[in-house]
């Protein structure tokens, strides 16, 4: 596969999709609270909208775009979230990231997912 030497809102797209069916394909904590929390079948509407709402919040931080209008850390004060899990996704995250984009367009979306991970933790006392 071709990395991306851009980023723009449809390899955006590309990724958060792909990243979710590579979490839904695993077996560990984050998967778990992926699966309990919105079910197994990526293609249902619940799992649909996550994709679109993720999508508008990569956006927002990789292109400053304006369409997501959400709160990112509000849904995840009702889930079952440790330390460990933030050091999975963040594992997992940018595996899929250096596998789908040149590392200067990597850089962007590790920096700021990393970032966001720690002021997760911190906001959720982990």
């Amino acid at each position: 596969m071709t990395k991306f030497n851009t980023i723009n809102k449809e390899n955006i797209n590309q990724m958060v999709l792909a990243f979710y069916t590579k979490i839904l394909a695993e077996d560990n904590g984050v998967s778990k609270v992926f699966k309990n929390t919105l079910g197994d079948d990526i293609t249902s509407d619940v799992w649909q909208e996550h994709i679109q709402t993720l999508t508008k919040f990569w956006a927002m931080i990789a292109l400053q775009d304006d369409e997501y209008k959400g709160s990112p850390l509000a849904p995840h004060f009702e889930l079952p979230l440790t330390k460990e899990m933030f050091g999975e996704w963040l594992m997992m995250f940018f595996e899929l990231i250096d596998s789908m984009y040149e590392p200067k367009q990597a850089v962007v979306f590790k920096t700021r997912a990393e970032d966001i991970a720690k002021n997760f933790m911190r906001v959720l006392s982990l």
